[in-house]
């Protein structure tokens, strides 16, 4: 089971974090989190959980639908 906290801050942003997310699952929770990106708007900021052991590697990429990891940036 992972956990997904949604707050809407005062200034109206949402903020979004999910907890650890088994390999089985990660794609569907990079895919929740496209659609609610779309469902709000605005701009998106996504910014790794340090705690996470695999945040090293995906540090600067992203998963794409059927799993494509690309770098986004420095």
């Amino acid at each position: 089971m992972t956990d997904i906290l949604i707050d809407v801050l005062e200034d109206g942003t949402a903020s979004i974090k999910i907890g650890s997310v088994s390999d089985t699952h990660h794609l569907a929770a990079d895919q929740l989190l496209e659609e609610l990106v779309d469902m709000l708007g605005g701009n998106f900021v996504q910014e790794q959980n340090p705690d996470n052991p695999g945040a090293a590697f995906f540090k600067n990429k992203r998963v794409l639908r059927g799993g494509k990891i690309v770098k986004t940036g420095n």
